[in-house]
């Protein structure tokens, strides 16, 4: 298998994982808080949902993690693909080579606390279980992602610069903009997150799917 369609299909699968099992398996298999409950009362009853089947959510977790992690493993593989001396881009293409690692680093410490949060529990320290929850569910929700949002417009943008045919171009340019303006939103308020969201995630399978055609071509 060449690392192009090695990458794509990192690409094309780490999102689709990750969505299907934080979106559809998540809340189908592992019981969670109430709508509408914050604070203790949230953090304390995710936990006990969690520690109901702790092997099953432990299991569906570590899908989560993986579509997770394959999807910045993709961008990493992509970022390096667009790396080489006089190629345009290439500086920004190894910012995010190097960037994107430790993000996806953050991130997966920042899951850890979950895990944390139910052995706290599981041993009978609630305070310290509570204490984790609200770590976990207040960490890595912004200024990882937002980091992770820079840097893959760094690859579109590199890849605009680089490809030679308009559909790697198009790519490209849609996922340097949609990111740009996720990065930015850190900023200021904006309405249009969710869209952006999904948009991101479905170029990022497009892009995955086109690197693999282009490979066997």
């Amino acid at each position: 298998m060449g690392s192009k369609t090695f990458t794509g299909y990192l690409l094309a699968l780490g999102p689709i994982v990750m969505l299907t099992t934080w979106i559809f398996l998540w809340d189908a298999l592992i019981p969670g808080a109430p709508e509408g409950a914050i604070g203790e009362a949230k953090w304390l009853a995710d936990i006990e949902g969690a520690m109901e089947n702790l092997a099953l959510t432990k299991l569906v977790s570590l899908i989560g993690l993986g579509g997770m992690m394959a999807m910045a493993l993709g961008y990493t593989l992509w970022a390096r693909l667009l790396q080489g001396e006089g190629k345009k881009g290439a500086t920004l293409a190894t910012v995010a080579a190097i960037a994107i690692p430790v993000i996806a680093a953050g991130m997966m410490i920042s899951m850890d606390f979950n895990v944390g949060a139910t052995n706290a529990f599981e041993k009978g320290d609630t305070a310290g279980a509570i204490i984790l929850g609200a770590v976990a569910d207040y960490s890595g929700g912004d200024i990882l992602w937002t980091m992770l949002m820079l840097n893959v417009s760094f690859i579109g943008i590199a890849t605009v610069l680089q490809a030679t045919d308009k559909v790697s171009r198009s790519i490209g340019g849609i996922l340097a903009a949609s990111t740009l303006v996720m990065f930015a939103s850190w900023f200021t308020t904006f309405e249009g997150l969710d869209f952006l969201w999904m948009l991101w995630m479905l170029v990022t399978v497009v892009a995955g799917v086109n690197l693999i055609i282009r490979q066997k071509a």
